[in-house]
């Protein structure tokens, strides 16, 4: 027992993580501090297995699993099971033995099952995940889901659609009516008519007031904005300098667009403001408003408008504005008395309520369903779950397939297996950038008659790059053995192998002399143009020649040819003599280097090769060990909480290549004649080429002894 009470943390990964081995070690879980965890919270959208179980654990349903959550569900199970070992099995099936009957919820749980039991227990009277899923499925099927919620097919079977369709309409949830939502409209409604039975609507001075209003609203705003420029100039005459435009400010207008100058004049003021808070109506300059002005004017019988008038104006209109906000403010109202007085007097609503009894009841059954249903989720994927989040047992594990990784890519003869579902390639790459990894991101879609398009990040930890490049088309196998094909949308270079690595600078220096080369044998542009020239009729002529400038008397000389002729002879005779200083001086180096003993000289070979190889390989092994496991996990949401590293035995964890039967016979195929003739032609050139090497070495070797005799 006291054995058992230790916390034993394994090398994981590079970092000591606390695996869960069995069932009973469960409870040391919610002893354990958030530190210790390999993770704090992931995103579903990106974890491999049941998308239930996942849904399940997600309590508050944001697309995360946070470490409350996780203990969560443990105290769960520890609460409703008799005894915990029962999770050891792993099963989707579970005897109903192992509730805790001292428990409320699952004595209610039991009692439940004993009432379904035949659609619930497999053969041997166990709950079975299958059954429990084929009755959810069943219950559910009908228009009542016993969620609380109507649909608009729930209202149709008792004929209270066009009930359904208004109040949806009104609360703006179509195909969606709550209990609370029915009951709230039939207060409203009930309410709303009282209300209309005694009140009146007001009148505006004898007469129908919609007509006057309705015109006095339309200017309502530019009247108030044109009477507040007004108090500004009363305020200090300086302010009229703010309405009067500087040409040289004004913004780019386009005078074909009327969609913005007809924006330009409605924003702008009715007319110039007026210390003498006065507005002449007929003196109105801003055309937008003019129809506008022009009907105030003749309903109102007004040539001008003063501030104390426009206030005395809204004031009369303060008690229509007070009925219509009772009147189409009210929800219910805007149905008007006439439909709501049928409706309070048809049967819909009583059909409706009874539609939510029903549902209420089919409620119960659907929540002990799905209890039943998260309880065997639980039993069968926690202790897989808890070693891909607690620690990461399962994703340094080759012989386990983990929760974090989507699958694995077939590409170039090898398995690349480092793969996590995303949401956005752009977002994960500004991360995972920084985790010095070579990634290769995939856009792939799914087999079969439905579909699925999925973005992959896909980290390279071995072989090479030599024949992967963006566009290169992709085949990819998730967890559950779904095919997907798709292409290679971007990539992010990065170290792969040490000996990748080692060479990559050579690599890049014979590239940039290739391109080089090819560039300067490359005519390929000036063939174009010729081409061109020759189909147009007409070739490039050279350019007119200049007039010659005067030639100082002092350089007469050198134009002269006998002199000229004389000064290429020397610079000729300067090159070779050069050359053969040059010539002489690698001869020289050659008999030295030869009449050294042989190891002396495979020395200084070593120690050539050392200068440049030893440097390069500690760069190599340190860019090597900056890989970062945790940036690329980050990168797609998730919240890691320990560094891991990836050295050289976890990189051939998640990259292999070829499997093999068991006693797989290799063969080889016999050459034909032709091809075994340049097999010998190549050797034959091969021994030619080293004998002349031997012989140019050996001349040498003598010609040294000779010199040294003499």
């Amino acid at each position: 027992m006291k054995n058992n009470a230790k916390f034993v943390f394994e090398n994981i990964g590079g970092s000591f993580q606390y695996r869960i081995r069995r069932a009973e070690d469960l409870h040391k879980i919610l002893e354990l501090d958030s530190t210790a965890w390999a993770a704090l919270c992931v995103p579903v959208s990106s974890l491999n297995g049941d998308p239930a179980f996942f849904k399940a654990m997600d309590e508050d349903h944001n697309g995360m699993i946070r470490v409350d959550e996780v203990k969560a569900a443990i105290s769960w199970l520890m609460d409703v099971l008799e005894d915990i070992k029962v999770l050891n099995d792993k099963s989707d099936t579970l005897p109903i033995s192992a509730l805790n009957m001292s428990n409320a919820e699952a004595a209610q749980l039991a009692e439940f099952v004993q009432a379904h039991a035949e659609e619930l227990q497999n053969d041997n009277l166990w709950l079975d995940l299958t059954k429990i899923r084929a009755k959810f499925a069943a219950v559910t099927a009908g228009p009542l889901c016993g969620n609380g919620v109507l649909s608009g097919q729930a209202a149709a079977t008792v004929g209270a659609s066009a009930l359904y369709n208004d109040i949806t309409a009104l609360y703006k949830t179509p195909d969606a009516l709550t209990s609370a939502q029915l009951e709230k409209f039939v207060t409203d409604a009930a309410n709303f008519i009282e209300w209309s039975k005694t009140a009146e609507r007001p009148l505006f001075r004898n007469n129908d007031p919609t007509p006057y209003y309705n015109c006095f609203k339309a200017l309502e705003s530019k009247l108030d904005e044109y009477f507040r420029f007004c108090e500004l100039l009363c305020i200090d005459p300086a302010h009229a300098a703010r309405f009067a435009l500087d040409p040289a400010k004004l913004p780019e207008l386009d005078l074909l667009d009327s969609a913005k100058i007809d924006e330009i004049l409605r924003n702008a003021p009715l007319a110039k403001p007026s210390a003498g808070l006065v507005l002449v109506l007929k003196d109105i300059t801003n055309p937008h408003y003019e129809a506008a002005i022009k009907q105030f004017m003749e309903l109102f019988a007004l040539e001008t408008l003063s501030r104390d008038e426009y206030i005395a104006l809204k004031a009369e209109f303060a008690d229509y504005i007070n009925y219509l906000a009772r009147a189409h403010g009210d929800l219910a109202g805007q149905l008007g008395r006439e439909k709501l007085e049928q409706h309070l007097a048809d049967t819909q609503i009583a059909a409706l309520r009874k539609l939510f009894t029903e549902d209420q009841s089919i409620g119960g059954v659907v929540t002990s369903l799905q209890k039943l249903e998260r309880l065997l989720l639980y039993c069968r994927y926690i202790l897989e779950f808890v070693n891909n989040f607690v620690s990461f047992e399962a994703f340094f594990n080759p012989g386990k397939i983990s929760m974090l990784q989507a699958g694995r890519l077939i590409m170039d003869g090898k398995s690349y297996n480092l793969a996590v579902w995303i949401d956005d390639i752009a977002t994960h790459k500004k991360i995972a950038v920084r985790s010095n990894l070579c990634l290769i991101y995939l856009d792939v879609i799914s087999s079969g008659p439905k579909p699925i398009q999925r973005k992959a990040a896909v980290a390279v930890t071995g072989g090479s790059l030599s024949r992967i490049y963006v566009g290169k088309p992709a085949f990819f196998v998730d967890n559950d053995n779904i095919t997907y094909n798709g292409k290679i949308i971007d990539m992010v270079e990065g170290p792969i192998s040490f000996w990748q690595t080692l060479i990559a600078p050579f690599r890049r220096i014979s590239s940039a002399i290739s391109e080089k080369l090819q560039k300067l044998t490359d005519f390929s542009s000036t063939e174009k143009e010729l081409t061109k020239a020759i189909d147009q009729g007409k070739l490039p002529s050279a350019p007119a020649a200049a007039a010659p400038p005067a030639v100082p008397l002092g350089q007469k000389l050198f134009g002269n040819g006998s002199v000229m002729l004389l000064a290429g002879g020397l610079s000729v005779a300067a090159l070779g003599a050069g050359l053969s200083f040059i010539l002489k001086s690698i001869t020289q180096a050659i008999t030295s280097i030869s009449a050294l003993p042989f190891y002396v000289i495979l020395i200084w070979i070593g120690v050539l090769i050392a200068v440049f190889l030893v440097p390069t390989a500690i760069f190599a092994f340190l860019k090597l060990r900056k890989r970062n496991l945790t940036l690329f996990l980050e990168a797609g949401g998730w919240a890691v909480n320990l560094p891991m590293r990836l050295n050289m035995h976890v990189s051939g964890i998640f990259t292999h290549g070829t499997v093999y039967p068991p006693q797989t016979v290799f063969k080889v195929i016999k050459v034909s004649s032709s091809n075994r003739k340049r097999i010998w032609l190549f050797v034959l050139l091969t021994l030619i080429v080293l004998l002349a090497a031997a012989a140019a070495f050996w001349f040498l070797k003598c010609s040294s002894s000779a010199v040294c005799t003499k």
